[in-house]
């Protein structure tokens, strides 16, 4: 097994095409990110953001090209080993049929304390406990007892559960109110302290106003990438 990854990010020259579509959705898009730095990433509609946030955390595979952590593929990493090291939340949030604190535990054994403390990182404890049996209450299939904004919430504390060192966060605030995105900036300012590797998707200027680093996709090429 490989040592616990520091969160070292880079993506060189990655290329990722869909059957059947006219020119690939990620044409050799590179960059290099330091352990504990945060990246944010923008680009209008179909750019290929979303595509490439998939292909951070290893859910999809390049055509060529590859994204590592630490040197690693992690599209080669052992799923069992790499998960959990590794925070995503997705722009479609699903949770399981099961309660708050089994989807915040990955549906493993839930820890308790580790549960609240992954709820506290994402700001998330005082809305949890207002849930009608609190961490005990069962979210229904997809999640369908939650409000969306619930749900996006609770999905935030499943991606911060145990100690992770990337998080990437693909359009984390789409169904969140005024309080929500307030609490997901703090969480943002709080990974940074902990030097925990970020990267974030998003079209609303507030959530990146402290990355360290952007990248510009447009058309599935990287347009600009700096501080």
């Amino acid at each position: 097994p490989l040592p616990a990854p520091r969160g070292e990010l880079a993506a060189e020259r990655v290329v990722y095409g869909f059957a059947g579509a006219e020119r690939p959705a990620l044409r050799g898009v590179s960059f290099n990110l330091k352990a504990g730095a945060s990246l944010g990433v923008i680009g209008p509609t179909a750019a290929g953001k979303s595509t490439l946030a998939r292909l951070v955390v290893g859910v999809w595979k390049p055509a060529a090209g590859a994204v590592r952590l630490d040197g690693a593929d992690v599209a080669t990493w052992p799923r069992e080993q790499l998960g959990p090291y590794v925070g995503y939340v997705p722009q479609a949030v699903g949770l399981f049929s099961g309660t708050v604190a089994a989807n915040i535990a990955r549906l493993g054994e839930p820890d308790a304390a580790g549960v609240i403390r992954a709820a506290q990182r994402a700001h998330a404890h005082d809305m949890i406990l207002r849930l009608p049996r609190a961490y005990d209450t069962e979210v229904g299939e997809a999640g369908a007892a939650l409000s969306p904004g619930q749900r996006q919430r609770v999905a935030l504390a499943r991606a911060l559960y145990g100690d992770p060192r990337l998080v990437v966060l693909d359009e984390p605030n789409a169904n969140l109110d005024a309080e929500g995105e307030e609490a997901l900036v703090r969480t943002l300012g709080d990974l940074r302290q902990s030097a925990v590797t970020v990267v974030v998707v998003a079209h609303r200027p507030s959530l990146l106003a402290g990355v360290d680093m952007l990248l510009v996709l447009k058309a599935g090429v990287a347009e600009m990438f700096g501080p």
